[in-house]
């Protein structure tokens, strides 16, 4: 896929993937305004690679890092079986389409404009 593509765009969509991940924020935002400067991407591509899920998958990192935990400490004592839990989490049915949508979403933005970019330069060559 990335035979016929400029290194330019290659590097584009990799720091929109993962520059954010490497340098939070920054390596995102970076990949962020090479996609904005490009004449390879038309504006409809790039508001697919800034709005459909910004960050990348430093989104996705972070609720796998950062994701609220519970603690539980049971006691078996003579009064009986007893629990305190402290904290929260995330219910399952939320967190898991969540995550996958914070991996997915990323994922498929990147396909497209990596798609995009080998069209445009394929067109260019003719």
């Amino acid at each position: 896929m990335l035979g016929r593509m400029r290194r330019y765009d290659a590097l584009t969509v990799f720091l929109l993937l993962v520059g954010g991940v490497i340098v939070p924020v920054a390596g995102w935002v970076a990949g962020a305004v090479m996609l904005l400067v490009s004449r390879r991407w038309t504006l409809r591509d790039k508001l697919v690679g800034l709005l459909i899920w910004p960050g990348g998958l430093a989104v996705a990192v972070g609720l796998i890092a950062f994701s609220p935990t519970r603690t539980c400490v049971y006691v078996d004592d003579s009064s009986g079986h007893h629990g305190q839990c402290t904290g929260t989490t995330i219910p399952g049915w939320v967190g898991i389409p969540l995550l996958v949508l914070a991996i997915a979403g990323p994922l498929v933005t990147a396909v497209h404009l990596l798609r995009r970019a080998r069209r445009a330069r394929a067109a260019q060559a003719e």
